[in-house]
């Protein structure tokens, strides 16, 4: 009699468990991307897989996913080194992903990238996605508003509960929180950057 108790308590256990895992999905890794753009609508320069050789051409961070069903946020941050500081890099995506066979993952999402720069002097510049200053007095929340919309294609093999993949960022032409021009939203391929990412899933 207790065997069956204990029994029905674990199958009551697993099936809440079971139907949360395939609702909700949280995962956290590490991600890092190329520097050298690959720009889509004109090819890929001679050179460019040789660069991928030189750590210096890399930017390196983390990647958080969280996953509602189809629905998928993502908040991916980089590092890189400059000649005169250092440079912290964040975009914050909100989009859809989808299981494909089981073992593959697919993800498209659209969100501000926003960048802030540091001189060795400890001086702090916040700039736009294409290096650009934004505006050296302005505050974060504004530059935020004037940041370019852009978007994060992933690709994700599902080994176990790790997803390991590529990712693809690109710019959009000119849409922000303040321009909401919806012709700006085309991508702008010249800008496009591939990236690497290594996560594990906690549901």
């Amino acid at each position: 009699m207790k065997k069956t108790m204990l029994a029905l308590l674990i199958v009551l256990l697993l099936v809440p468990t079971g139907l949360f895992a395939g609702i909700f999905n949280l995962s956290l890794g590490v991600t890092a991307q190329y520097k050298n753009p690959l720009p889509l609508d004109e090819g890929i320069e001679e050179g460019f897989f040789e660069g991928m050789a030189e750590l210096d051409n890399w930017a390196f961070g983390g990647d958080i996913r969280m996953r509602l069903l189809f629905v998928e946020l993502d908040v991916a941050a980089l590092y890189s080194k400059l000649d005169n500081g250092h440079l912290i890099s964040g975009l914050v995506t909100a989009g859809v992903s989808f299981d494909l066979f089981g073992f593959l993952r697919l993800g498209l999402g659209m969100g501000p990238r926003i960048g802030v720069s540091i001189d060795d002097d400890g001086e702090t510049t916040i700039l736009g996605p294409d290096g650009g200053v934004i505006d050296e007095n302005t505050e974060f929340g504004e530059a935020f508003m004037k940041a370019l919309m852009t978007y994060r294609l992933t690709a994700d093999f599902k080994l176990g509960s790790f997803l390991v993949g590529l990712n693809y960022t690109v710019d959009s032409d000119g849409f922000t929180f303040d321009n909401l021009d919806v012709d700006k939203l085309v991508p702008n391929f010249k800008q496009g950057a591939v990236g690497v990412s290594f996560l594990y899933s906690f549901f």
